[in-house]
């Protein structure tokens, strides 16, 4: 009997210090993961908390990302962050910061999002790796074959000079009534991405141009209204969202329809003529295909479809070219509207340099740096890509003692760089002369209206041409106002993926000598 309550005495107590061993050591490992997981957080940027799996969503759902980012950096400083849904989103408000980050080639990766998987990985703006490597020095050394460059720039003009007269032309036959300037620039604008990559253009009245312009606008527009749900793995399943999304498939596919039957015509034309003339983007890209089939060239393609591949980039090209060149010759005429004193200057130097109602070249582009100052003080108090693109870093990143994780989504705020009055003094004001040193143009190197880094926009030169070109001649060829009853158009605008002007209209008149 004594034997039989020793053990049972024994055996509660083995029992009770089982549960304590387990309960300590329970309790040791809560109290070790919290430090950790708090150590971590502690290391990250500084930004405020969120809720579990949603983080701080619901303060920003329905409103505005890039005003959210902003206020996070006024409050934290240029280096914040923020839990949005699965992600966590970096905001960097330095261009110092960004341009060592987006140097590194760790600092190249993309979000993979439900909705940027719509282009399954492909094209330039959303590839990455070696295909992206790859394809950007591909399209790089072709563009300079093909003229996009500040300097051998010939064959690029000539395309921009045939588009700007046949503008000047149809805005002639318009005089007095009024018009969209969107309208006006829009197919212009479209065509010459349309001659250099495939040497084709729309003309006039043209309904396939109509349908494929409201397709890539509306596009534009229903991305930057549901893009924050690229933090939420479950978004499609929302109420509404699945349909804005096969909208926006519906679309793609509509695009690309269009660009894979001109890679079928093209083709067939290569096999009937057997010429290799390169005189588009389209026909290096398709030489490359042959080249790699008869192995004298190493891939380009890194185990994707070249013709899938292909069609995407052209998808880049259309709608991220066109929507913010266009968008940034709206916005200068809109301040030209409101800046009066700044047109008559534009005017002044344009009339002294060129002469009233010449066309303007890019010959003349040297010694016209106010009309050029003009062009970068638009792009800067607008920021017509105010969030610029966001980037994945693919490793983790100490920066100045604070960890941004591997697999972050970094975003550049180039508008709040834009209106920092350390850089920018007075930045609420719109003020040519900033960019102007001894008469000359001056850009500093905290201006980075273009991206910075490894994925710096690929069309830079494009854009500069195209909007001097366009922006000159209208200048020196027009004069323009407001259509009866219509407001002066705000700097609010709209903020989608691009900022855009509220709509406006004009009506021009012969630019009086």
């Amino acid at each position: 009997m004594f034997e039989y309550v020793y053990m049972i005495f024994l055996e509660n107590i083995f029992c009770s210090y089982l549960r304590f061993v387990l309960v300590t050591t329970c309790l040791l490992f809560c109290i070790w993961f919290i430090k950790k997981r708090l150590d971590y957080n502690l290391r990250l940027p500084p930004g405020p908390w969120g809720i579990p799996l949603l983080g701080r969503l619901p303060w920003i759902s329905g409103g505005s990302p890039d005003a959210y980012y902003l206020s996070l950096n006024s409050k934290y400083g240029d280096i914040s962050s923020v839990r949005l849904g699965i992600n966590l989103v970096v905001c960097i408000g330095s261009a110092t910061t960004l341009r060592d980050l987006f140097n590194r080639f760790e600092s190249t990766g993309r979000p993979q999002t439900p909705l940027n998987n719509l282009m399954g990985g492909l094209g330039i703006v959303l590839s990455e790796n070696v295909l992206w490597r790859r394809q950007r020095h591909f399209l790089h050394d072709k563009f300079r074959a093909l003229g996009v460059s500040m300097w051998k720039h010939q064959r690029l003009e000539q395309i921009v000079m045939g588009e700007i007269d046949e503008m000047l032309s149809n805005i002639k036959n318009r005089l007095g009534e009024s018009v969209d300037p969107v309208l006006v620039l829009g197919r212009h604008l479209h065509n010459v991405i349309c001659l250099l990559t495939m040497s084709y253009r729309f003309e006039e009245g043209d309904k396939e141009f109509i349908v494929f312009n409201e397709r890539i606008a509306r596009s534009m527009k229903l991305y930057g209204s549901v893009h924050i749900g690229e933090h939420l793995p479950f978004y499609l399943v929302l109420p509404g969202k699945k349909a804005v999304i096969e909208e926006i498939n519906r679309n793609l596919t509509d695009i690309s329809q269009f660009h894979a039957r001109h890679i079928e015509e093209r083709l067939k034309k290569r096999s009937e003529s057997g010429k290799q003339e390169y005189n588009d983007l389209l026909d290096y890209y398709l030489e490359q295909v042959e080249k790699e089939k008869e192995g004298k060239s190493p891939t380009i393609f890194h185990n994707v479809q070249p013709v899938r591949q292909i069609v995407q980039v052209m998808n880049d090209l259309f709608s991220s070219g066109m929507e913010t060149s266009r968008n940034t010759v709206v916005w200068l005429l809109a301040m030209m509207l409101r800046e009066t004193v700044v047109a008559a200057r534009v005017k002044d130097e344009l009339a002294r340099v060129v002469g009233v109602g010449n066309l303007v070249t890019m010959a003349h582009r040297q010694k016209l740096p106010y009309i050029e100052a003009v062009i970068y003080e638009t792009l800067r108090r607008v920021s017509v890509v105010p969030l610029g693109t966001t980037h994945v870093n693919t490793e983790d990143w100490d920066i100045n003692g604070l960890l941004i994780p591997a697999g972050s989504h970094i975003v550049p705020l180039i508008n709040k760089i834009n209106m920092d009055p350390v850089l920018f003094e007075e930045p609420e004001k719109f003020l040519p002369e900033r960019f102007l040193k001894d008469g000359n143009l001056h850009l500093p190197d905290y201006f980075i209206p273009f991206g910075v880094g490894r994925r710096i926009c690929l069309g830079i030169h494009l854009a500069r041409i195209e909007l001097f070109l366009f922006f000159t001649n209208l200048m020196n060829h027009y004069e323009f106002r407001l259509a009866d009853g219509v407001e002066l158009p705000g700097l609010e605008g709209h903020v989608g993926i691009t900022h855009s002007a509220q709509p406006y209209t004009l009506v021009f008149r012969k630019f009086k000598e």
